[in-house]
């Protein structure tokens, strides 16, 4: 009698905290553009997760929704500065639990990569963001306060709206990440100086959010291990503040980034993909920048999940079925998180469960970035009518990024 095959690791049942999770894919964090213009749920937002809780994954990570009206980092982007604002929500997450799959609300505030504030937006320093080009207001002891909180209150709607958990964004340029490096970070208070200090508001946010809802409510965070710009936060650094933040109360840890001299030093292109099949897919940019590699955080993750007991989730780049049992066989990540490859299949892991192996779809071509703060997101290789119709302003949004 033939035995038969084991059943993957990636899709054995995951834990957060006291959370179970149906499996260990987790859909990661991307923005969608799909809520109101003051950063309400809509009926196109309950679809779209709707779907993806459809397709199988254990745990849907929300795009990062701001805290504040200050941390809004590009329009019609979800916010939960208001109770007003917790109805729709709540309408979101009933329907990703009649689908079976948890979902955690990812709190962000943009720092100096607010797109969208008319005046100065707010960062530990008044140094130019690498990225857009920001300039930003150095913040005052008030407004440190005052983001501090509304993280917390933030976190208390999410609960009540009927989240799983929440996931706090400490990574890739926002606020907290620059806080926490000392390109971004050229305080000589109490909230910059010398490690310690820079990782104080991380800390407090935690502490904030962790007061809000409870001991047992779990509660993760993306936390940005080292910056890639010039003087910035060191690996060891960002190693130690993550140890201390997993003792101040998180439940996991998602590695990136922290301040990025460029966006596509967290998303980059064509992952695993040969100079052919790139062609193919009319990958121009193909052509100047070399593929990346699989799983390019596993290192991060590695180093991390050495250090902490809690799940440690790894993100970046995960494109293979043998990828991914690798991973999880060698013990360097407890879960597998993917953006994009949810983008062009939202059902992926009911692909995965039904005995599917090999290659996700995605191609990471990226073009599918562009569509933040212009249309909703989509992967445009489905429909490249869409792309034509708009192609200007999505490769014009694309090449800011």
């Amino acid at each position: 009698m033939t035995e038969a095959p084991s059943r993957p690791a990636f899709l054995s049942p995951g834990r957060i905290g006291g959370l179970a999770l149906r499996n260990r894919l987790v859909r990661a964090a991307t923005s969608e553009t799909l809520a109101t213009d003051g950063g309400a749920v809509t009926a196109e937002l309950v679809a779209f997760y709707r779907r993806l809780a459809e397709g199988g994954a254990g745990l849907l990570v929300t795009g990062h929704v701001y805290v504040d009206r200050r941390g809004q980092c590009s329009p019609r982007q979800m916010g939960l500065y208001d109770d007003r604002l917790v109805p729709g929500f709540r309408t979101l997450t009933t329907a990703v639990h009649r689908h079976g799959a948890a979902i955690f609300a990812e709190l962000s505030h943009a720092g100096s990569q607010s797109m969208v504030d008319a005046g100065a937006p707010l960062a530990p320093s008044a140094i130019v963001n690498p990225i857009y080009k920001r300039h930003p207001k150095a913040a005052t002891e008030a407004d440190i306060v005052a983001a501090i909180e509304a993280f917390g209150q933030a976190a208390r709607r999410a609960r009540e709206a009927g989240f799983d958990g929440v996931h706090i964004h400490g990574g890739n340029g926002y606020l907290i990440s620059e806080f926490g490096s000392p390109h971004a970070n050229r305080r000589d208070d109490a909230w910059g100086g010398d490690a310690l200090r820079r990782g104080r508001f991380a800390h407090a946010v935690v502490t904030a959010v962790r007061a809000a809802v409870g001991p047992d409510f779990p509660v993760s965070m993306r936390v940005g291990l080292a910056d890639s710009v010039a003087g910035g936060l060191a690996l060891e650094e960002g190693l130690g503040r993550a140890v201390s933040l997993v003792a101040a109360g998180l439940d996991a840890v998602e590695t990136t980034y922290g301040v990025m001299a460029g966006y596509r030093d967290n998303i980059r292109p064509y992952v695993g993909v040969g100079l052919g099949r790139a062609l193919r897919d009319w990958a121009v940019e193909r052509l100047w920048r070399p593929a990346a590699p699989e799983a390019y955080y596993r290192p991060f993750a590695r180093a991390l999940k050495a250090r902490v007991a809690v799940p440690v989730i790894l993100v970046g780049g995960l494109r293979s079925t043998a990828t991914m049992e690798e991973v999880l066989a060698a013990g360097d990540a407890d879960l597998l998180a993917f953006a994009r490859p949810f983008v062009r299949e939202p059902d992926f892991p009911n692909r995965l469960a039904a005995g599917r192996r090999g290659r996700v779809d995605c191609v990471s071509c990226n073009i599918c970035l562009a569509h933040d703060g212009h249309d909703g997101l989509k992967c445009w290789r489905l429909d490249p009518r869409d792309l034509l119709a708009h192609g200007v302003g999505h490769l014009k949004a694309l090449w800011k990024h």
